[in-house]
């Protein structure tokens, strides 16, 4: 029975460790958190004083734990941005993201991991799913053994496919994660692009497989506007406001590979990028209509005439809720 109390109590401090790194906390608050009295976590607190001599307290009688953060501007970048990456994004709830959450915030100086402690707790309270598929295809990944798993396609369609995950990727718009994989025994000898999010019942199979040396994920991915692969590519003329020139030429957008600017203050920008087999870059619409009337599709033809399609059917819809909103009976009655 004795025992059994040492070993909660050990995992008791181990817990109210991990509470007291993050930001200062009184005991009515460690005492809710934990589960036990005020006094209990008073005693708890003298125990971990001895154990760490850093424990410490504010003007406000809050405790807290002392930690060596790491205070080069790099360092910070690097921790923060992890922690905000998969606070937003959360791909999985495994406990591993969630210890690895906690170290990269300890890494913080004391206000900024103060600012973000909240945060950590607020993830730990989402109510997410296992993401069993995560973690089956980083293991696949990193144990190069063959992943089957159920694919739906575009269009809906499922079928079960076996693949060798080759590289990992993040789609820069929206962060979502791609497998660039190829399924054994295909007669194409490169990888193509499957979303993780459309993949289900994964089971790990003992068949091995090996990445080509010649395998190079930034050639296949260079000019992609999402993940789409370099296996066709297409030249881009778009025409821009002079306004959000200086916007694009910023620097986190994709790079121009021209710029040629026009007498008006417009500019034309020529663009590399990878299309889909039959051609058209499909990745590139909705980027371009996210910047309304400020840009014109030049070239090419194709992606101008959908691009006009998407202006008219816009206009047209748009055009005729207008027109009913100024006939309502409460336009009519002013």
């Amino acid at each position: 029975m004795g025992e059994k109390r040492s070993y909660k109590k050990s995992i008791r401090l181990l817990e109210l460790e991990r509470l007291l790194e993050l930001r200062p906390r009184s005991t009515a608050e460690l005492a809710e958190q934990l589960g036990i009295s005020q006094r209990t976590i008073q005693r708890d607190l003298d125990d971990l004083r001895k154990l760490h001599g850093s424990v410490q307290v504010d003007a406000q009688g809050r405790y807290y734990l002392v930690t060596q953060a790491q205070h080069s501007p790099y360092s910070l970048l690097l921790n923060y941005t992890i922690f905000r990456f998969f606070y937003h994004q959360a791909p999985t709830h495994h406990q591993y993201f969630l210890d690895e959450l906690h170290r990269h915030i300890k890494q913080l100086p004391e206000h900024i991991r103060g600012l973000v402690a909240r945060d950590l707790e607020a993830y730990r309270r989402r109510n997410l799913p296992s993401d069993r598929v995560l973690e089956m295809v980083l293991r696949a990944w990193q144990e190069r053994r063959v992943l089957q798993v159920g694919y739906r396609d575009l269009q809906g369609r499922r079928s079960q496919r076996k693949l060798e995950v080759w590289f990992l990727e993040l789609n820069r718009w929206n962060l979502a994660l791609y497998a660039l994989a190829r399924m054994p025994g295909s007669r194409h000898p490169g990888p193509s692009v499957y979303k993780l999010a459309r993949m289900s019942n994964p089971v790990l199979l003992d068949e091995r497989y090996s990445i080509p040396e010649s395998f190079d994920p930034n050639q296949l991915l260079s000019g992609a506007w999402g993940v789409t692969l370099a296996h066709r590519k297409v030249q881009v003329v778009l025409r821009f406001a002079p306004e959000v020139i200086p916007r694009l030429r910023e620097g986190d957008l994709p790079e121009a590979v021209e710029w040629h600017p026009l007498e008006d203050g417009r500019a034309e920008a020529v663009y590399e990028v990878n299309a889909g087999p039959d051609g058209y870059p499909f990745e590139l619409l909705g980027w371009v209509l996210s910047w309304g009337s400020l840009v014109e599709v030049v070239a090419p033809e194709d992606l101008r005439v959908r691009w006009l399609g998407e202006i008219r059917t816009l206009a047209v819809r748009w055009g005729e809720a207008l027109r009913l909103r100024e006939l309502s009976p409460l336009t009519l009655s002013h």
